[in-house]
């Protein structure tokens, strides 16, 4: 997801002033300053000890001896009463015997539960919402064996404005009149406001959608469309299965939208979609869109894992895109542009954008990270993706060496005294908001720009390859990544790298000459406050600095 793009673009364009300011007093002034249906709600206070469920990782972590498969999803979004219902199958396997499941749902109104064996009987779920920890608890008065079971559930939720969820935007057209429609945006963890699910990143599961929706209205989520027809007045759009993929990538979008006609690349349909009236500010990000995608597939060395790929512009929406498999959402300014009239700097970040998300729909979506401490690996992945893929296009942009410029935002941040690593524990999901940072994004994609350049383009590249094969529709962490390229490099990658991931700062290294020619080169972590460093002491361990000396 490109997140607070507008910030990191605002430090971008004055990194240069801030490098060549007098930074150690800027800083440190900084620095100072149904019958047995029953529904009840536990306080803060009354929530359930999760040590009584087998598995369970830590507080804000669900229960592992219930995990879901697959989850038939039907939903009908009423746009005008920005409300909508919702009816869902989740196939689960349970791993042992229990008389309680837990997942996450917040913001909803779960109307019944009752879950479905193998030999047909069904059971009852006494319902229990916990709003402090976005949990719903669904108890029942026997035991659930080991197998596979199915939970079904009926539930009502509002199309908030909040712009996260399952949210209603607006617009208004040439005429002045304005229009509603439905759009998602799950990451983190936002997909408990839509239905309730385990909202967890290693939850992988299967997805089968149907969007319930006026019959003026269009309708476009993960997957192909396999039926359409008219029930009752509305018009029910069934849409293929998905991979298996994370709750935070699942995406439904309802309302007046227009499709460009489709391009094929390789097997796969792309689709540009806008609001009506800008369908003509489309055709620069369908060429990056279709350049970088077949890029892509040939650097990953994976065809694209989905069915087809649509790229839609909302006109309110929080980030600048987001990467849903199949159903790329973005910010209109992030995707419509008119080549004509646009700047360079308007076309490169719709460029860069595009192919940001195009790049996560195998770094991301088919091998996603394991918990959000991960998700530097998907966004600092992704951008230096980016790079590659619009410098493969657009080789007279120099992209490198531009993103030199943005690299010194990373470099002012992570001078100070209280930046942080790349990658840090996360606890709560909403640590992870810190993430989305210079230092997540260019710094992390500096890093790995470094490796690249350390072991070889070539290595690099079927290092990610056999990652990606590894754990194609599952999840992994950091260190599966270093195997994969340590494997293939035959280096001591995370030697390496862990350092400069789980360190906060960069090296700073001096070089100097004796009298007698003798060569000594010294490396300290670089600080602007020295004299602070010096009586605070930094003991961590030193990122390795390659150096080549010729």
């Amino acid at each position: 997801m490109i997140s607070r793009r507008e910030t990191l673009q605002a430090l971008t364009t004055h990194a240069r002033l801030f490098l060549a300011l007098p930074l150690a007093p800027l800083f440190s002034s900084c620095l100072r300053t149904p019958s047995t249906h029953t529904t009840t709600d536990q306080s803060k206070g009354e929530d359930m000890n999760q040590d009584s469920f087998p598995g369970t990782l830590g507080p804000y972590r669900l229960p592992r001896h219930v995990v879901p498969i697959r989850y038939d999803l039907r939903l009908e979004p009423d746009l005008p009463g920005a409300t909508f219902s919702g009816q869902e199958t989740i196939t689960l396997t349970i791993h042992q015997s229990t008389t309680a499941i837990v997942l996450n749902a917040i913001e909803l109104d779960i109307v019944s539960a009752q879950i479905e064996g193998d030999s047909g009987s069904i059971v009852q779920a006494m319902i229990a919402l916990d709003a402090s920890l976005e949990r719903c608890t669904f108890t029942f008065s026997r035991p659930l064996m080991p197998g596979t079971w199915k939970l079904a559930l009926t539930f009502r939720g509002t199309l908030n404005d909040k712009l996260r969820g399952f949210y209603r935007s607006t617009y208004k057209d040439e005429r002045g009149t304005t229009h509603s429609l439905a759009a998602t945006q799950f990451e983190a963890t936002d997909a408990r406001r839509a239905f309730p699910c385990w909202d967890e990143p290693d939850f992988k599961a299967v997805f089968a959608t149907t969007l319930v929706i006026d019959p003026m209205l269009t309708a476009v989520s993960n997957s192909s469309v396999v039926t359409e027809t008219l029930a009752a007045g509305k018009k029910v759009v069934r849409f293929a299965d998905t991979i298996k993929m994370s709750t935070y990538l699942v995406a439904f979008i309802v309302g007046r939208i227009e499709p460009t006609e489709p391009v094929m690349i390789g097997q796969t349909p792309l689709r540009l979609w806008a609001v009506p009236g800008k369908k003509h500010l489309t055709k620069f990000g369908q060429d990056i869109a279709a350049a970088s995608l077949s890029f892509f597939e040939s650097y990953y060395g994976i065809p694209y894992p989905g069915d087809k790929l649509d790229l839609l512009a909302i006109p309110d929406f929080a980030s600048g895109a987001m990467e849903n498999l199949g159903a790329i959402t973005y910010r209109e300014t992030a995707l419509l542009v008119d080549r004509q009239g646009a700047t360079h700097s308007d076309l490169a970040r719709v460029a860069d954008v595009v192919a940001h998300e195009n790049a996560h729909m195998w770094f991301g979506d088919l091998v996603t990270m394991t918990w959000w401490n991960g998700l530097w690996l998907n966004e600092a992945f992704a951008t230096f993706m980016e790079m590659l893929a619009v410098d493969a296009w657009k080789p007279e942009w120099k992209r490198w060496d531009s993103f030199g410029v943005e690299r010194a935002a990373a470099f002012v941040v992570d001078g100070l005294h209280s930046t942080r690593p790349i990658e840090y524990p996360v606890q709560a999901p909403k640590d992870a908001d810190a993430m989305f940072d210079v230092l997540t994004y260019q710094k992390g994609a500096s890093v790995l720009r470094m490796l690249e350049q350390h072991i070889g383009s070539t290595l690099f590249r079927d290092g990610v390859r056999d990652y990606l094969h590894a754990h194609a529709y599952g999840n992994a962490d950091t260190s599966d990544l270093w195997v994969s390229l340590g494997k293939v490099a035959k280096q001591p990658v995370p030697e390496l790298m862990d350092g400069w991931i789980f360190q906060p700062g960069f090296p700073l290294v001096t070089a100097n000459v004796s009298a007698a020619s003798e060569l000594t080169i010294t490396q300290q972590r670089f600080n602007y406050l020295n004299e602070a460093q010096r009586r605070l002491g930094d003991h961590r361990r030193r990122p390795h600095a390659p150096r080549r000396l010729s």
